[in-house]
């Protein structure tokens, strides 16, 4: 009898030498890969009996592609790795159907034990006779009201044909996708969704179309890969022209390809989906006529929100419900005031912002047991219009002009006074809003008076993006989830294992020992202060990053977060904030007795100074950073790298800490030089100490406006500053 096949997914490449190895002597049949995508697609092509999957994965995370097999791969056996093994990660792996949760460094006899105890209750499965799980939705709820939805989706269900979902951001056309694709008769085939915006074009055109026989030579490579999937291609739109050209061409009916056609398409179907109008750009030449030729049979247009708001309480309450049954966790219940509060929202992200804004409730929520309307955000539960003297109106037609100027008053003032953003939120002329404005003598305040300079809309990232790599401290794999999050919402650190979150506020600091650690409710992150840096220089204001213990180091500096962060790409949302305004001078520390000191004044622009003085190589050295936007934080400051002598490095090791120190992500110095790497700049060392300043500051909640002079200081000196403005300021305000 052949052993059984495992694929092993991990991105460390020694772990996977090891482990390949060991499985090959024992006589199992072994694949790899390090990227989970790729994982899923091997799975669908040439499923395994077994997977050993990291938790920390590039692309995609362990727990996403673990929620992905047992959705779509239930018969596939799981064991989840990982060098940050907790009980709470154990507990989750488990929930969603891992056999298994082996921490690293793991032995022989573990990883045999239990590899055989899996594969023997696969080969002889118990006769106890299992209730076969809940099938998911045909539609999600928020399309149960919309007549032609439905309709559209059971026909499209019936045949192959590709299909067209055109609507507003945020619309739900994935769910939709989703949906057809569940009641297809090819339901069982794996989902892949392409971002076409995203993605470059040789890498969708390997997804979408097979290779010939000459170039599976020329690569080396067995077979072809990632057959019989469906594929979603979200902003259709984006495809280079020859892509649709030949998209166009290989989605012609039987027999209607031209007979020298070379193309055959890897996936079973195709769905895609825009915002944007296909005929409209197809007749100016920026989308092939094929290509939208080949969906007009089967296109379907989502309304928004906005045009079904009748459905939001139903919608609200079903999604809590959702997150309960498949997170096993207790929810708020959502209270009638929150409820009518939501409906009169305008809902500019549709459905995506309305599960976002939930989301958000949850993690914060406390152990609350009911959401009121004043959990909501400002933007949502405050009065959108508030008329005084109501006695004083004395007609109908009076009362409809009061609402209409201070209607019209309430949406200039929400995008800055602004005339386009509020025609477009308006859905009105902007001759029509001239008039209006005009009629009701409403004052426009000019390019001075809108506001001091201080305020700026709310920022998120426009998509989820991860990052993998070590800890400092701890040295066990680990990495970076980011995902957006609606405005008010804050950065939040979120425990991956557990769920748990921690707002990144000066009140959780546990200590400053060598990094900045936050803790709340017995979750602890540590070593932010780089990721926070970056955050702040970029103007982030509303993320939840999904994290371990200890964020990564990557090479000790913050440039890889930076690219991270532009790979998410910035998404300005409809609130604001107003930076912090130093008003006086604040101190920490005493400078002339010599010791660490910090100080921020008043300035009309942010700027750090930082002097230090150490023993040789570095001795005195000084650098002052003015805050010109994130390009000059990304040149200047995010590049330069934690350092350590060498005496200390040892002592830290003695104590626990830098474990996760290598000679490549962070400068070793002794010998009165730098022993292991060529500096970046030659005043490296306060450039670092000013990044670390920035990423202390931001615990504050906001950007920060004045002038910092460091001497000496570190994340103690920092944070007791920030304590005093706090105490100071910010209590006033």
């Amino acid at each position: 009898m052949p052993k059984e096949r495992i694929l092993i997914v991990d991105d460390e490449k020694n772990i996977v030498s090891s482990l390949t190895g060991i499985l090959s002597d024992e006589g199992y049949e072994v694949a790899e890969t390090g990227d989970g995508v790729e994982a899923l697609e091997i799975m669908k092509a040439d499923p395994p009996d077994l997977v050993l999957l990291d938790i920390w994965l590039p692309g995609m995370d362990g727990i996403e592609v673990l929620k992905t097999v047992k959705a779509y791969h239930p018969e596939i056996e799981v064991l989840i790795m990982s060098g940050h093994g907790t009980i709470d990660t154990a507990v989750k792996a488990t929930k969603l159907g891992a056999q298994d949760f082996i921490e690293k460094p793991f032995s022989l006899e573990r990883i045999t034990r239990s590899l055989e105890e899996v594969l023997n209750n696969k080969r002889s499965p118990s006769k106890v006779e299992e209730k076969p799980a809940p099938s998911p939705k045909e539609l999600p709820l928020c399309f149960e009201s919309m007549v032609e939805v439905k309709k559209a989706v059971k026909a499209f269900s019936k045949n192959m044909k590709p299909v067209l979902l055109n609507g507003e951001n945020g619309t739900g056309k994935e769910f939709i996708a989703q949906a057809i694709h569940r009641q297809s008769r090819k339901s069982d085939r794996t989902f892949i969704k392409i971002n076409c915006s995203f993605r470059q074009a040789w890498a969708i055109h390997s997804q979408l179309f097979k290779r010939t026989e000459k170039e599976l030579k020329n690569s080396g490579a067995s077979r072809q890969v990632g057959e019989e999937k469906v594929v979603y291609l979200s902003n259709i739109e984006s495809l280079s022209k020859g892509l649709q050209e030949k998209l166009a061409e290989a989605l012609q009916p039987s027999g209607s390809q031209s007979a020298d056609s070379n193309l055959k398409l890897i996936p079973i179907r195709i769905y895609a989906s825009s915002t944007k109008n296909l005929a409209t750009l197809s007749a100016k030449g920026q989308f092939h006529p094929a290509l939208l030729n080949v969906f007009k049979d089967s296109t379907l247009f989502i309304p928004p929100l906005r045009d079904y708001a009748v459905s939001i309480p139903a919608l609200a309450k079903d999604y809590l419900e959702e997150i309960r049954q498949t997170q096993k966790t207790s929810v708020p219940e959502i209270g009638e005031d929150a409820l009518a509060a939501l409906c009169q929202y305008s809902w500019p992200g549709n459905v995506k912002e309305l599960r976002s804004v939930l989301n958000k409730l949850i993690l914060t929520s406390n152990g609350q047991e009911k959401i009121t309307a004043q959990d909501l955000p400002s933007e949502i539960w405050q009065p959108q219009i508030e008329i005084r003297n109501i006695d004083e109106v004395g007609s109908l037609q009076e009362a409809e002009l009061v609402w209409e100027k201070h209607f019209i008053i309430h949406h200039l003032k929400r995008n800055n006074w602004d005339i386009n953003k509020t025609c477009k939120v308006l859905k009105t002329g902007k001759k029509q809003l001239k008039e209006k404005i005009a009629h009701h003598s409403i004052e426009i305040p000019g390019p001075g008076e809108k506001n001091n300079g201080t305020r700026h809309p709310q920022r998120t990232l426009k998509r989820s993006v991860v990052l993998c790599g070590s800890s400092l401290h701890s040295g066990i794999k680990t990495g970076l989830i980011l995902q957006p999050m609606p405005p008010g919402s804050g950065i939040i650190f979120g425990d991956i294992s557990t769920g748990k979150t921690i707002p990144a506020r000066l009140e959780n600091v546990q200590s400053t020992d060598y990094s900045t650690r936050l803790q709340k409710d017995r979750v602890s992150v540590g070593t932010i202060e780089h990721i926070m840096a970056v955050l702040h220089m970029y103007r982030i204001t509303n993320l939840l990053i999904k994290i371990g213990d200890e964020a990564p180091v990557m090479d000790g500096s913050a440039k890889d977060f930076c690219d991270l962060i532009e790979d998410g790409e910035f998404e300005d949302q409809e609130g604001f904030y107003e930076e912090i305004v130093i008003n006086k001078k604040y101190t920490f520390g005493n400078k002339d007795q010599g010791e660490p000191y910090i100080s921020i004044e008043p300035s009309n622009n942010f700027c750090v100074s930082y002097h230090m003085e150490y023993p040789e190589p570095i001795g005195i050295q000084d650098y002052t950073y003015e805050f010109k936007g994130n390009e000059s934080f990304k040149k200047e400051i995010a590049p330069a790298r934690t350092f350590g002598f060498m005496e200390e490095v040892a002592q830290l090791t003695k104590m626990g800490y830098a474990s996760g120190g290598k000679l490549d992500n962070f400068i070793l110095l002794g010998d009165k030089k730098v022993l292991n790497t060529e500096l970046r700049f030659k005043d490296e060392f306060p450039r670092h100490k000013i990044l670390d300043i920035l990423g202390d500051f931001y615990l504050l909640g906001k950007p920060i406006r004045g002038r910092i002079k460091a001497y000496k200081s570190g994340h103690t000196q920092n944070i007791g500053l920030l304590q005093r403005i706090r105490d100071s300021l910010l209590q006033k305000t």
